[in-house]
């Protein structure tokens, strides 16, 4: 690379954990606003975002260099896939990053529910001992549902099994023998899983055919006893019916790191028996060190014109 490569950073990323030699010229301007975003982007080759920036058609249109848009670790909600495709900018992630950190919070949200531990907590704090109106349930002997059999899907599903749960699992795209195999997992229709599940899972990316995947009606499927528990994208479950199904203790509880609009609002947030975190699943040091690095590692390669960037997108946390 005779001349040096300038990359816009337009989110908070650790520049150094990029991993970049002396053929790229990196502007970080992590608080760049939208119109000062479309003045500049004509200027660079690449944009490295996150969550905050949104690279839409006419970003793509009026950055008449670039040639790829990276976003380290996962979801690319904020990212017109399409319109790049479409003028020749390629689009890299690395979702492998973040696996193990968004599958451990899984778990413990699983936890937090069986054993009500946000209302453990609360109670204690507020001088009480509510211990006899705490009584939990064990993931021992229970059977989880996984909607989508990716990277954390699977995850999940290995994690759980050590803790003796049946592994149910329900994918659009066919999962292969040797895996199914590998987590004792039986494959189901959704409707199918959603009925027989104790927890439900969701692992999914946000499409038109998985928007509000989980409405009023696939909710009525499930046990009054089960809960569910949402860590892809928040606009997979429809939540005013999300709602009305703990408001109606149609099901026992729900846990979600995502959310239709982020930060939520409105009704959500005073629902029974849920608990909410703020989009944090992949939010340790070591995902987002390694989901840096990892894209740090696709910029280079796409620069050296290799003949592959690496891992496949993903639009979600598979």
């Amino acid at each position: 690379m005779k001349k040096k490569v300038r990359l816009l950073v337009c989110d908070r990323v650790d520049v150094a954990e990029l991993g970049l030699d002396e053929n790229f010229e990196v502007d970080y301007r992590p608080d760049i606003t939208r119109e000062e975003l479309l003045r500049s982007v004509g200027g660079y080759d690449g944009l490295v975002v996150r969550s905050r920036t949104r690279v839409d058609r006419e970003v793509i249109e009026t950055a008449s260099r670039l040639r790829l848009i990276a976003r380290p670790g996962t979801g690319l909600d904020n990212v017109d896939v399409k319109a790049a495709e479409s003028k020749g900018v390629a689009v890299v992630n690395s979702p492998e990053s973040l696996v193990e950190a968004v599958a451990e919070h899984v778990i413990l949200l699983m936890l937090a529910l069986s054993r009500r531990l946000v209302l453990a907590d609360s109670s204690v704090k507020a001088g009480g001992w509510a211990k006899d109106a705490l009584t939990g349930s064990e993931l021992n002997g229970k059977t989880l549902g996984i909607v989508g059999l990716g990277r954390i899907g699977r995850r999940v599903g290995e994690i759980a099994g050590r803790f003796g749960m049946s592994i149910v699992g329900y994918d659009i795209v066919p999962i292969a023998e040797e895996i199914l195999r590998r987590l004792e997992c039986k494959l189901l229709p959704l409707d199918t899983l959603l009925s027989s599940a104790d927890y439900v899972t969701i692992h999914v990316p946000l499409t038109p055919e998985t928007s509000h995947l989980i409405d009023s009606r696939r909710l009525s499927m499930m046990k009054r006893a089960a809960f569910l528990i949402n860590t892809s994208r928040g606009g997979v479950v429809e939540e005013r019916s999300l709602v009305e199904a703990l408001e109606e203790a149609q099901i026992a509880g729900a846990a979600l790191d995502v959310f239709e609009t982020e930060p939520p609002s409105g009704a959500i947030l005073s629902a029974p028996n849920i608990v909410l975190t703020p989009h944090i699943g992949g939010q340790t040091f070591e995902a987002q060190a390694d989901a840096t690095k990892a894209v740090g590692k696709k910029i280079a390669q796409f620069f050296r014109k290799k003949s592959t960037v690496g891992e496949p997108l993903s639009g979600e946390r598979r």
